[in-house]
């Protein structure tokens, strides 16, 4: 007898156990689990429940107009009031790649001074549109732009944009430039040239499935070449300036919209420049459409609307642009 019972105070505890463990086990296979982009995944392993007896039902009055009203509701999910909660941002992963051409339709503006130091009056104020004769708006400006992903939080990024420009005007009223004065009613041939490298990091400071918060410091460079000359009366009279800044800033992306695994996202940017010199600011808004191509990557397109006003001013010398204007971008996440 005192046996038995030993063994059953033996198998007892024993079962016990077993029994615990097998209900953990149970539990953990059927717990949900969560993902960043996809929200709770509901549970898999649910007891059918039991199903009761079919019951005649009268048959039910369909409204007429239940077909347009149905519609309206699906139209809804287009409200963009409601976007946003459940949005998943795709950003690129350590060792991925942002690669895209940039299209800047710009409305330029420019004020130019450049005085000899051995003469005591002061220089004009040269006018790019009034003086020199550069259109205004209608101009195209293109770029190239490249980021890659260091780290999670950490991004390195380049981009390079030309122009050249030239113009023949007669100014509207007389100026200096250059120790040269250009009166009224000559005709004027004007080119101005400008090569911008602009290279820098990028800090990811805060980071959620719908949104990203940046901050990124750059360096730019600003090599600008204007050239007037009157028409087979003197020769061009030259201006060189160059400009390394600094530039720092704040970023940040919010998905809007996920709609058949392609992603709609609002974007927003500014930033201040100084050294050399050189005051400036920049800001810009635009919204991005992305559509994965495989797993991980994504083409784009982006548009928006971009501000930049940059200026360096000394005693005998300025150059100051302000370049303003929607964009398109198309690109890759690879």
């Amino acid at each position: 007898m005192l046996g038995k019972c030993v063994k059953y105070l033996f198998v007892l505890p024993l079962l016990a156990t077993v029994s615990i463990l097998s209900a953990v086990a149970w539990a953990d296979s059927t717990s949900p689990t969560y993902d960043p982009c996809a929200g709770i995944k509901p549970i898999t392993k649910v007891k059918p429940a039991p199903t009761a007896p079919a019951v005649p039902t009268a048959p039910l009055k369909v409204k007429p107009w239940g077909g347009l009203s149905q519609n309206f509701e699906a139209l809804s999910q287009y409200n963009p009031i409601t976007w946003g909660p459940d949005c998943c941002l795709p950003a690129p992963a350590k060792g991925q790649f942002v690669f895209g051409p940039k299209a800047l339709f710009a409305r330029i503006q420019g004020e130019v001074k450049r005085g000899v130091e051995t003469v005591a009056t002061q220089p004009s104020v040269v006018s790019f549109d009034d003086h020199l004769g550069f259109k205004k708006t209608g101009n195209v400006i293109w770029s190239i732009e490249a980021m890659y992903q260091l780290r999670p939080k950490w991004g390195i990024r380049y981009s390079f944009t030309p122009l050249s420009m030239e113009a023949t005007a007669t100014p509207i009223s007389g100026f200096t430039f250059g120790g040269q004065t250009f009166a009224t009613g000559t005709s004027l041939h004007s080119k101005w040239d400008r090569f911008e490298h602009r290279a820098g990091m990028v800090f990811t400071v805060s980071r959620t499935p719908a949104s990203q918060t940046s901050v990124f410091a750059d360096w730019m460079n600003i090599q600008d070449k204007l050239s007037v000359s009157s028409i087979g009366l003197t020769a061009p009279v030259t201006m060189q300036d160059t400009k390394n800044v600094a530039v720092l800033g704040l970023e940040f992306d919010r998905c809007l919209k996920n709609y058949k695994g392609n992603t709609l996202s609002l974007n927003g940017k500014g930033g201040i420049a100084f050294l050399s010199d050189s005051i400036g600011y920049e800001a810009q808004a635009s919204l991005s459409y992305l559509i994965p191509i495989k797993t991980g990557r994504f083409g784009f397109v982006k548009a928006g609307y971009q501000y930049e006003h940059l200026k360096k001013e000394k005693t005998t010398r300025m150059f100051g642009t302000t370049v303003d204007g929607p964009f398109v971008q198309l690109g890759f996440l690879f």
